[in-house]
């Protein structure tokens, strides 16, 4: 099993700790040994930043691995986001010399330098490929009788040199059900949830994406969405909100899958402080507890 240098993101240690605390928790459990990259920043965001500094997108990003290649570890993420941030500009400056001087020649001033020694891998690839699914089965104590849609995130499909853009979804798909949940489809699970066009365009980000996703995911019967990407679980639980003061009322609990595990593993929902959600999560993880 393999040691990884974790990075936590921005939004998860700011808006959602309870997903830090599960995804701990289940570490623990598994025997999986994460080291915290200290000193690390913002990854950068892998849509805006890069648009509008290509260079500035690298070094940032650059940065952050040389973190984790002093640590001599592979790097771990539990966000989409800065998944697809960090990896693409890993592959970037691993086959672009002269980019990765123009890059160097920045970092030096800092005192750091870019090797491309290590490797980027998103929780669900580690999780999958590194423990399996049988290891985890091992640990799911509470098996969750539930119904659950899933929303991969657009990040997620990211794949290198034209790999099957499916796999990480589908690893996710595969650890959702090993906790005993069942996976409904609904038919807009590539739809992306709407957050980056929220920054611009409230309207359209809530009527023509989030909003269509909600109401096909309460027709499929699901009783929870389940999520890795944090921007995501934001966008799903600020929108629910946004759109019940719009006269249109939902209230579906959405959990991050690492919050999922913990809860098939036995970690007592008082542990994993869900009261930060702005979704009925710490009710919905109440009612999972008297089943």
């Amino acid at each position: 099993m393999g040691r990884y240098a974790l990075f936590l993101g921005c939004q998860i240690p700011m808006r959602i700790p309870s997903v830090e605390i599960a995804s701990r928790s289940v570490f623990e459990k598994l025997g999986l040994e994460m080291s915290d990259l200290r000193g690390y920043s913002c990854c950068p965001e892998p849509v805006i930043s890069r648009l509008l500094d290509e260079k500035v997108w690298l070094t940032v990003s650059a940065r952050n691995i040389t973190l984790a290649e002093e640590l001599g570890l592979d790097l771990a993420t539990l966000c989409n986001g800065c998944y697809e941030t960090l990896l693409e500009a890993n592959a970037i400056l691993k086959r672009d010399q002269e980019m990765r001087k123009q890059v160097n020649d920045i970092l030096m001033r800092y005192g750091r330098k870019y090797r491309g020694t290590v490797d980027v891998k998103h929780i669900v690839e580690v999780l999958y490929e590194d423990v399996g699914l049988e290891k985890i089965e091992e640990h799911v104590v509470k098996p969750l009788k539930i119904r659950v849609a899933l929303h991969y995130g657009c990040h997620l499909y990211r794949e290198p040199n034209g790999g099957d853009i499916m796999r990480k979804p589908n690893m996710m798909r595969g650890l959702t059900e090993v906790t005993g949940a069942t996976v409904v489809n609904y038919g807009l699970e590539r739809l992306c949830c709407g957050y980056p066009s929220m920054q611009v365009d409230e309207e359209f980000s809530l009527n023509q994406r989030l909003l269509p996703k909600l109401r096909r995911i309460m027709d499929a019967g699901a009783d929870a969405v389940i999520l890795t990407c944090p921007a995501c679980n934001i966008q799903f639980e600020t929108g629910q909100i946004l759109l019940r003061a719009r006269g249109i009322r939902f209230n579906i609990p959405c959990l991050n899958l690492m919050e999922l595990l913990a809860l098939s593993f036995g970690v007592p929902y008082e542990k994993l402080h869900l009261e930060v959600h702005r979704s009925p999560v710490l009710q919905f993880a109440k009612r999972l507890e008297g089943n």
